[in-house]
């Protein structure tokens, strides 16, 4: 795997699964390829259709092949996991960019917890 600069944008989510009683979805994002150091969005408040339009840069080294995208409803105390779901990134190596919407899929797989929109960007070192 090359080695350079991957720049992501979480642009937005739409259709995110309801984690809450009453009113909608407080929704961040955490992102990471490697857990010990993960970035993360600012919390949209009380909509399960978010727009962060966020840009997040990570550095590519060997062995980095994944990335990973955890989505979580904020709540008052703690917060809930809505979804999570992850790129190869060799779609983006191999192209250079990435620009879809990234399915959240349930635990069986069979159904959706929504969808996030992501914008990948890398560039070899």
């Amino acid at each position: 795997m090359p080695e350079g600069t991957l720049e992501v944008i979480v642009v937005e989510g739409r259709n995110l699964k309801d984690r809450d009683i009453v009113g909608q979805n407080d929704a961040y994002i955490e992102i990471y390829t490697d857990k010990k150091y993960k970035q993360r969005t600012k919390t949209i408040s009380n909509t399960n259709n978010p727009a962060w339009n966020e840009r997040f840069t990570f550095n590519i080294h060997k062995g980095d092949d994944t990335i990973h995208f955890d989505v979580y409803d904020a709540d008052t105390v703690g917060r809930d996991s809505i979804g999570n779901c992850k790129v190869k990134l060799k779609h983006v190596f191999d192209d250079g960019k990435f620009d879809e919407w990234v399915k959240l899929p349930t635990m069986l797989g069979l159904a959706s917890n929504g969808q996030i929109h992501v914008v990948m960007n890398f560039r070899p070192s």
